[in-house]
């Protein structure tokens, strides 16, 4: 018998690849959809024969749904994706499991990347196609947030070097004297560029517009 679920995955992420202003801040785990074969399991989505709907929502409003369909080795992805609003296409993706023992009995289910075949828990639709975090180059929140820390304090530093104020949004100090001007200029550039880099993750963050380069 085959069995339907109609899956709600609540908060899950945001609209595909981000991208960013002339920095090399990566994308995020938490800003993209996700599946999640831990959270299959409990909702008794793994039997051989199960199709059905995994839907996203984001601040109460859904974002993004795609077809599954339960095989005994693999799942079986089915959705529309687009490009920066380009032409829709059909996308049909396969997923396959492994299985490995557990210590005190029984098995461990895992998705296989489709692309490095490594044994993952999640899959992120940060691109055309479901993949590890590792194959879309994604980080998580709290790393991007120690970054964008650690460049707000080397600006700050560097003003304050200066004889300037810390505070980013004050003009930058002028030249002391005695110090060199190719020094001057170096450090110049230095803080700016870190000022600009978390300024860039700081719109990110708050700006939902700038998350998505997919759709789904």
């Amino acid at each position: 018998m085959i069995s339907t679920k109609n899956v709600e995955v609540r908060d899950m992420g945001g609209y595909g690849s981000g991208y960013w202003l002339g920095s090399d801040k990566k994308k995020t785990t938490e800003s993209n959809r996700r599946i999640d074969i831990r959270y299959m399991k409990r909702q008794g989505m793994l039997k051989s024969g199960t199709v059905g709907l995994l839907s996203w929502t984001r601040n109460g409003k859904q974002n993004g749904d795609i077809n599954f369909c339960m095989e005994r080795d693999q799942l079986i992805l089915s959705y529309r994706y687009r490009f920066w609003g380009g032409e829709w296409e059909e996308v049909e993706q396969l997923v396959y499991f492994d299985r490995t023992a557990c210590n005190y009995g029984g098995e461990r289910i895992w998705l296989l990347c489709p692309h490095c075949l490594r044994r993952v828990l999640l899959l992120y639709g940060a691109g055309k196609y479901f993949l590890c975090r590792h194959c879309h180059n994604l980080t998580y929140a709290t790393q991007q947030e120690r970054k964008k820390d650690r460049l707000i304090k080397k600006a700050q530093a560097i003003r304050e070097r200066l004889g300037g104020s810390r505070n980013l949004l004050e003009p930058f100090p002028k030249k002391p004297k005695g110090m060199h001007w190719k020094t001057y200029w170096r450090l110049y550039s230095e803080a700016e560029k870190a000022s600009f880099i978390s300024w860039s993750m700081f719109l990110d963050e708050v700006s939902p517009a700038r998350n998505g380069n997919g759709d789904f």
